[in-house]
């Protein structure tokens, strides 16, 4: 249950009065009552050790009480409050990021606590010698035990009560960006990585100060002693060797946080900071004890037997830390994140642990992520840096060998290596800071192996699930044996070749739908010009004879460009029972294929005619289906219907030149019915499918098939007659007479799946006397084939199209599921749709969003200006051309009628001096254009400049308050403490006395 749904819960079963409560004081409460909880635990922990151990109690409370009321405590605690906030909301990478957590403080945290742990450990033990009280506190009736543990408590109190006023003002911050829709529990556990660290990192600190008695040694022993562990994390600057520097970072103190910064709970990392504390601990024993051991009771040291009691506790750390991370079910791990960013899917997962059963090789996997990328590709970076560390938990290092190669600058040794080894080049992205549109190199890639098997992810777009490229490229180099997609050859032709155009011969280009198929399956060109096996004998290890199919999935796009034998044999593969995928398309736009009922291009047209190849009657496909397409019989030939719907969620297209029969579907659209079926895996959790003049289906009510709706339009969906279309382009007024008024639920996509019937006349039993082998026809048939043309492959990748819009289509998603479906290939259809949902700063969100409307308002006005001027300019040319053109008709006139006035020579002169002013009116017209067209460049690109320094300015007011209000409150009390310090060392001193 996520942190939300707790609070809604509460809400829930509380008055009405609570539910008027903003959610960001709902989150706030959220916040002080983890925190309240944590102190309930903590403080029912120092009440049981009062009890028990009354004498590390009082050491406690000496040195706690001690530590917050001298000044000097509260300064350190000052600093340790401004270095977090610096860290954390200073960095431009914050807001570039638009993540509501605390990436940039995870970076800096180690470092940080480099300074200030020292300063709480230095006084532990080295203050009690300087000050000579070492003795009397050995002389209590206390044990060794009580003291160290009474020091350690204190010191790990100071720390918590410094990481509490830390957590609460950063957690404000970001409650405030958020709107409070924080993920409460991600910053908990976070903060939770940070109180373990400090607790480790304590534990050294205090060995250091038993090592001497000086403060500044004591401080600088500190820092010396846990440094290799904080700086161990960027152990990139030392090592070149991957291995080692992998290694080197395991072990480090921010390698072993770095789970808990992506809100997972990892048993491995606490039981790594657990036998920290407990070493530093134990050493600090050996240490305080050393007056019994030192010498011995006969004289003999036992140095050597502590030394090696260390030496052995040390093997066992890094011996359970080794087992937690290599055996999968001891490695226990939570993801405590609202939205379980950072988890794997079940099929995921699943997938994973059977890497066993399918391959003994390991599987190695080496990614190279930039250092630096373009705040689109923020979210992508950090799903596969999260998502790689999670295979390799869940799967175990012994099926995973990762090498993750981070922070990778375009120009490195290590870039170098992925281009030689694995192709993989830096790719150039388009970015927009500041009104400035700039291009970056970025290198977001991945190279999967197994065996001889290799899989190459040369780039992780924005826009493709990082979860599902990752499984998919683990599950093609595990398998033995792919899928086979059969892609039909139809005029459509997904594998490129030539096509008639308007202007003659064109390169039809191989569509990138082909190369996404090749990632999953083994795909194969199918002619129907000859018969097509659906069904091949297969042997298995026993000698066992099979009927299996040779397509998993025949993909059939355009089916009606078929002849007559084609469309014959390709109908008989589906009566057969081959699964396919057909997408029929009435008026194709991005493939360049004819409608279902216009005739082929003629290949021989530009050599002088001859009559068009003959198409098969699509007709007989349909009666195989059971279904017809929507549409009118004119002179006994169909004549399909193109489908309108008046929705468009993209405020930037609502305009009339955005045709209506571009149908946009959508989940929360109006429509009487679920326009996706949720109780179908192809379509169930799909958000936006695009399709461009696509038309519809119905299903005959005698046909005996399970006829099941994917995809349906809303409520003001209608039907226009293509030949309608086609002659009215261009009259608005004309084509919304002819689109006549909404009928809605119209049917574009739907599943036909049943056993074909026999034919008549056909007879149940073969000619050897034995049963005919009846076929289950499964076919998923979509009324519209752009839906799977590249330029929606390319928006699936990167969904930004400029300007500010974002698509959000899911058609590759679409077509992708429904071979995946009829292939039964069910391993990556939930993981597909699968998509990541982070907790982002709503308020520069909303700014941006504000600052956009505004932008597009300022636009819009300063093109309706520009049209204006550009009328006004068009008029005046077009006025002072008039008056050229009757003065020349006059003189014409004048001379036809044989005016002795006007001689030739003379109207030939005006004539000419006529076409040089009709020219420069023309020159005067297009400087005028060119001027309102810079004016109108130069309006939009202030306006998005001053769009940018406006949400620059809200950033940069965010980090000023975020950094100077939170160490204002413990200065204040430490100011008091001082003030009232000083007052008490005045009392009772003579005015005499005091300087």
């Amino acid at each position: 249950m996520g942190s939300l749904d707790i609070v809604t819960n509460l809400a829930d079963s509380a008055p009405l009065a609570f539910l008027s409560i903003p959610q960001w004081i709902l989150t706030l409460l959220l916040i002080f009552s983890i925190d309240i909880l944590f102190l309930v635990v903590w403080l029912a922990w120092i009440v049981v050790m009062a009890v028990f151990m009354p004498a590390a109690f009082a050491v406690l409370k000496r040195n706690f009480v001690g530590y917050f009321s001298n000044p000097t405590g509260y300064v350190f605690l000052v600093l340790f409050v401004l270095l977090t906030s610096f860290a954390a909301f200073w960095p431009h990478a914050f807001f570039t990021n638009n993540l509501a957590n605390l990436d940039q403080l995870n970076t800096y945290m180690p470092l940080i606590m480099l300074v200030f742990i020292p300063a709480i450990t230095m006084s532990t033990w080295a203050e009690e010698r300087r000050q000579g009280t070492d003795e009397l506190l050995l002389t209590l009736p206390a044990t060794d035990v009580d003291i160290v543990m009474g020091k350690y408590l204190a010191a790990a109190a100071i720390f918590t009560v410094s990481l509490l006023f830390s957590q609460l003002s950063h957690g404000s911050v970001l409650v405030s960006l958020t709107f409070g829709d924080l993920d409460v529990l991600q910053l908990a556990v976070t903060y939770f990585g940070y109180w373990l660290m400090g607790l480790a990192m304590l534990s050294i600190g205090m060995v250091a100060s038993f090592l001497t008695s000086n403060l500044t040694i004591g401080f600088v022993l500190g820092a010396a002693l846990n440094a290799p562990l904080a700086a161990a994390s960027n152990a990139d600057v030392i090592f070149t060797d991957p291995w080692l520097t992998a290694n080197v970072r395991h072990w480090s103190l921010g390698g072993q946080f770095e789970s808990f910064g992506r809100g997972v709970l990892s048993l491995s990392s606490i039981v790594y900071f657990l036998m920290i504390i407990f070493i530093g601990l134990y050493l600090c024993m050996v240490l305080i004890g050393r007056r019994h051991w030192l010498g011995g009771r006969d004289g003999s040291s036992m140095l050597g037997h502590f030394l090696l009691r260390i030496v052995a506790f040390f093997a066992l750390a890094i011996g359970l830390n080794v087992l937690l991370v290599t055996v999968t079910l001891l490695n226990w791990r939570v993801d405590a994140t609202e939205n379980q960013v950072s988890s794997l899917a079940p099929d995921t997962r699943r997938l994973l642990l059977e890497l066993d059963s399918k391959t003994k090789n390991p599987i190695q996997i080496e990614a190279f992520v930039s250092r630096e990328v373009p705040p689109d590709y923020v979210k992508t970076r950090y799903d596969l840096v999260n998502m790689l560390k999670e295979f390799q938990a869940v799967a175990g290092s012994r099926k995973i060998e990762l090498t993750l190669h981070e922070n990778l600058e375009p120009f490195s040794e290590e870039a170098a290596s992925a281009e030689k080894r694995f192709g993989i080049t830096p790719q150039r992205v388009r970015t927009t800071s500041r009104g400035a549109i700039r291009e970056e190199e970025v290198i977001l890639a991945a190279a999967f192996s197994c065996g001889l098997e290799r899989v190459v992810v040369p780039f992780f777009d924005y826009g493709v699930p990082v979860e599902y490229e990752l499984i998919r490229s683990v599950a093609t180099v595990a398998e033995q044996e792919r899928k086979t997609v059969g892609v039909l050859r139809t005029d459509a032709q997904l594998y490129g070749g030539f096509t008639m155009g308007p202007s003659g011969p064109a390169q039809a280009p191989r569509q990138a739908i082909i190369e996404e198929l090749e990632k999953q399956y083994d795909v194969e060109e199918v002619d129907a010009s000859n018969p097509i096996d659906v069904w091949v004998e297969e042997i298995d290890d026993e000698g066992k004879k099979s009927q299996v199919l040779k397509y998993d999935v025949l993909l059939a796009v355009q089916p009606s460009s078929l002849d007559p034998a084609q469309l014959n044999n390709f109908i008989d593969a589906v009566r057969n029972g081959q699964p396919t995928a057909i997408f029929e398309d009435p008026a194709p736009t991005f493939l360049s294929a004819p409608g279902t009922t216009r005739p082929r291009s003629n290949p021989m047209g530009m050599f002088g005619g001859g009559a068009p190849p003959q198409k098969g009657d699509i007709r007989q496909l349909w009666d195989l289906l059971g279904i017809d397409a929507v549409g009118e019989t004119e002179r006994g030939q169909l004549q399909p219907n193109i489908i309108w719907q008046q929705y468009n969620p993209y405020r930037q297209f609502q305009t009339a030149s955005f045709p209506l029969e571009f149908v946009i579907i959508r989940g929360d659209m109006p429509a009487r019915k679920p326009p996706f079926s949720e109780e179908s895996p192809i379509t169930s959790g799909l958000e936006e499918v695009l399709l461009p003049y696509a038309g519809a289906i119905r299903d005959r009510r005698e046909s005996e098939y399970e006829f099941s709706p994917l995809v349906m339009t809303g409520a003001k969906a209608g039907m226009i007659g293509l030949s309608d279309l086609e002659q009215y382009q261009g009259q608005p007024n004309q084509l919304q007479f002819r689109r006549g008024r909404p009928r809605g639920d119209l049917i574009l996509a739907a599943s036909i799946r049943g056993e074909v019937p026999q034919d008549e006349g056909e007879s149940e039993l073969s000619p050897s006397g034995e049963q005919s082998q009846r076929h289950e026809l499964d076919v998923v048939y979509v009324a519209d084939i752009d839906v799977l043309s590249s330029p929606f492959v390319n928006v699936r990748a990167r969904p930004d199209a400029g300007e500010g819009v974002v698509y959000r289509f899911d058609n590759i998603t679409f077509v992708l599921n429904v071979l995946d479906q009829l292939a039964g290939e069910k391993d990556f259809l939930e993981i597909r749709k699968r998509k990541t949902k982070y907790s982002t700063l709503k308020v520069i969100e909303a700014a941006d969003e504000r600052a956009r409307a505004d932008e597009f308002a300022k636009r819009k006005e300063f093109n309706d200006k520009f049209e204006k001027a550009r009328k006004a300019a068009e008029e005046a040319r077009d006025k002072a051309s008039e008056d050229l053109r009757k003065v020349v008709e006059d003189l014409q006139r004048k001379i036809k009628e044989g005016d002795e006035n006007v001689s030739i020579a003379e109207a030939n002169a005006t004539r000419r001096n006529l076409q040089i002013r009709d020219a420069v009116e023309q020159q005067k017209f297009e400087n005028e254009i060119s001027r309102l067209e810079r004016e109108r460049d130069n309006e939009i690109a202030n306006i998005r400049r001053q769009k940018d320094l406006d949400i620059l300015a809200i950033q940069n007011g965010f980090k000023f308050w975020a950094v100077m209000i939170p160490w204002i409150l413990p200065a204040l009390v430490g100011l008091v403490v001082f003030v009232r310090r000083r007052l008490r060392e005045r009392e009772g001193i003579t005015k005499s006395r005091l300087r």
